[in-house]
């Protein structure tokens, strides 16, 4: 179990379903979410207090900022938030070019598609132990 997810997804009904599947399979202590990326980014304290999420599951396809942008954001800080921070694309894209810009971010352990199911789950616990 993990003490902090983050949803990040400006889909209801997704954000929805994923806190379902959260829920239901004790995944973790607290689960926030967040309908835009400059909301979670607001609430994300890169430099102290209150502790990070464990686990953000982070949509792609968003208005306004989009998952690249909050990966960008988050870029400066990849080295301090290594091992203390897992992101995972959780997206209904199908785009091969997506899963690979993924790569590019050190940050990312994993990119599963909509809707997230125990196997995503069970993949999400596999790669944060370093087995994916």
């Amino acid at each position: 179990m993990v003490s902090k997810v983050y949803i990040i997804d400006d889909d209801d009904i997704s954000i929805y379903l994923t806190s379902l599947v959260l829920e239901e399979a004790g995944f973790a202590n607290e689960i926030c979410t967040y309908s835009s990326a400059d909301d979670a980014l607001a609430d994300l304290s890169l430099t102290g207090p209150p502790p990070l999420p464990d686990v953000i599951l982070l949509d792609l396809n968003m208005p306004v900022k989009n998952g690249w942008d909050f990966l960008d954001v988050l870029r400066p800080y990849e080295e301090a938030l290594k091992g203390k921070l897992d992101v995972f694309i959780l997206t209904s894209s199908i785009a091969v070019s997506d899963k690979e810009q993924s790569l590019d971010y050190p940050l990312v352990r994993g990119f599963l598609h909509k809707p997230l199911d125990e196997a995503s789950l069970a993949y999400i616990n596999r790669a944060r132990k370093g087995h994916p």
